[in-house]
């Protein structure tokens, strides 16, 4: 089994990498790689981040770190994981995709069949836009859009013809809002995660998430529990953890349950290398 990380710097600038990221990155390939020894491990990244890293002394922690183009003529300011999707349209086998703030604490082979597995289903009701939003009504793609989503912060697809079906489509849907000149990243959660679930359910495939517990997008909360999961939240933190918007909490460094330094602590613990700090440009 490949596992995936993509890394771009869409800003092209090494200011663009800040500590708190690059060392979660780090600590997400060494947490996964040893729950799942036997899976290789790859990293897409631009010139500039391969070099980054090179010099942080950290290329190793992957199996490959690969040097990548991503010059899809998109919005990187609106689609800035437009990346992920780039790599997915090339993939030819099962792979598994993970989002650089995101922890597997375990084993997952027993898990990977032929089922799709996202990392949690979303009640998107009032949050996504659908289909009276003016610029989904210009997109080719024609469908009776749902409210319910799937978050793709770990992404499992086994079948890589539907896996490159997906993601052109979504690239195709980034293409388009970018001529349209969509205002927010709303648009970009649409071309990744609702149109997947649409996808999922059109061509009536598996599928199971990570978290067996609904994330309510309109309330920012937990919701109700379903059967289509494996770990009920919050005992889905011991086993997968997203940091996803509490990323920026971490930085602001004034919410008590959110202490940057001690979450810095803990990536220095899991990646167990010496690391050159003050070559971050930022916190």
């Amino acid at each position: 089994m490949t596992a995936i990380w993509v890394l771009e710097n869409i800003n092209k600038d090494r200011e663009y990498y800040s500590k708190f990221n690059i060392l979660c990155l780090f600590s997400s390939v060494v947490v996964y790689k040893r729950n799942n020894p036997n899976h290789f491990t790859k990293l897409y990244v631009d010139d500039l981040t391969y070099s980054f890293i090179e010099d942080l002394g950290a290329i190793h922690l992957w199996d490959e770190v690969i040097k990548f183009e991503f010059d899809l003529n998109v919005d990187k300011s609106v689609f800035w994981a437009s990346s992920k999707l780039h790599i997915l349209s090339k993939v030819r086998e099962p792979v598994i995709i993970i989002d650089n703030d995101s922890l597997v604490y375990e084993n997952l082979d027993k898990y990977l069949d032929n089922k799709i597995i996202v990392s949690n289903l979303e009640n998107g009701k009032g949050y996504y836009p659908l289909s009276f939003d003016p610029f989904i009504r210009k997109l080719s793609y024609k469908a009776r859009w749902q409210p319910e989503s799937v978050n793709v912060s770990f992404l499992y697809l086994p079948d890589s013809s539907f896996t490159r079906e997906y993601a052109n489509l979504s690239i195709q849907f980034m293409e388009e809002f970018t001529a349209m000149r969509v205002p927010d990243s709303q648009y970009l959660i649409f071309a990744e995660q609702l149109l997947l679930k649409h996808l999922i359910d059109k061509n009536n495939l598996p599928y199971q998430s990570l978290i067996s517990t609904y994330w309510d997008c309109q309330d920012w909360e937990w919701g109700a529990d379903h059967d289509k999961g494996i770990w009920k939240h919050p005992e889905s933190n011991k086993h997968y953890f997203h940091y996803g918007p509490l990323k920026s909490y971490f930085k602001a460094k004034k919410y008590p349950d959110c202490n940057y330094s001690e979450e810095i602590k803990k990536f220095r613990n899991l990646i167990q290398i010496d690391i050159d700090e003050s070559k971050f440009p930022r916190e």
